[in-house]
């Protein structure tokens, strides 16, 4: 196959399997964990980077992040969610803030037909 064969491609060509495991992978909480990782990869691996990053999705509805040391949570949370700067929209569309401590934060997203929650943990150790 080359470049010029890959035009042609249909979603036909799918295998069965291929799709069943798209119909389960490509949900809303995926997406959201697209949006958020990009705003947080160079937060999470920058001056005072995180030791590691896990990113996962549980249910179509539900994503976690957990991260040990790197930025607070407070920090993360700030900078995700969405706010209007005269018509310039920083942090990802959508997403709210449900509430937040030391060391958990639960954020609602609504940018899809089912709001997806959000858990956000920092590690300490």
């Amino acid at each position: 196959m080359n470049l010029s064969d890959t035009a042609i491609l249909v979603a036909d060509d799918l295998s069965d399997s291929e799709r069943t495991l798209l119909e389960l992978t490509a949900t809303p909480a995926a997406t959201l964990l697209g949006a958020v990782s990009m705003i947080l990869r160079t937060t999470l691996f920058a001056d005072e980077p995180a030791a590691w990053v896990d990113m996962w999705q549980a249910r179509p509805d539900f994503a976690r992040i957990e991260w040990l040391g790197g930025p607070e949570l407070s920090d993360v949370v700030a900078l995700l969610a969405a706010k209007d700067y005269e018509g310039q929209i920083e942090g990802v569309p959508g997403l709210r803030i449900g509430s937040c401590n030391d060391h958990t934060a639960k954020m609602h997203w609504l940018g899809s037909a089912v709001p997806v929650e959000l858990q956000l943990t920092r590690q300490l150790s």
